[in-house]
């Protein structure tokens, strides 16, 4: 009895080893498609110095995301370092800076097409005019 246990059991680990490896994905490849990217405000100094960025990442900055076709709208909010991530389905897509206060400052930038291939994460940066001259 206590051999058909063992039996047992390392007929199970086998099928459990086994049935990883099938389902292992290739480290080279990314499993998601997926749009990721950084909102950053500028400039931060009326005074811009050669190798000195000007910018900062802004936090709770909406972006509104459509794909070609219209067919998906969505929006994101950038978190606390000024990232943001959605996935999405491979498609052309429009990032598109929204109102960030009442104040009107920082205004949004320009909108920034990403063209996302099946199985890829893509990065953009967006910006928002802090108004500092």
């Amino acid at each position: 009895m206590k051999h058909a246990s063992t039996v047992s059991v390392l007929i199970c680990i086998v099928a459990l080893v086994a049935a990883c490896r099938n389902n292992a994905v290739n480290p080279g490849t990314t499993d998601t498609t997926a749009i990721s990217g950084l909102v950053l405000k500028g400039p931060i100094s009326p005074v811009t110095r050669i190798g000195v960025p000007n910018t900062a990442p802004l936090a709770g900055a909406t972006i509104a995301i459509a794909n070609s076709s219209g067919s998906f709208n969505a929006t994101v909010v950038s978190d606390s370092a000024g990232k943001f991530y959605i996935k999405v389905a491979a498609d052309t897509y429009q990032l598109t800076p929204q109102q960030y206060s009442n104040s009107g400052l920082p205004r949004p930038g320009a909108s920034v097409t990403s063209i996302v291939p099946a199985n890829t994460t893509v990065y953009d940066t967006l910006n928002y005019d802090t108004g500092i001259r």
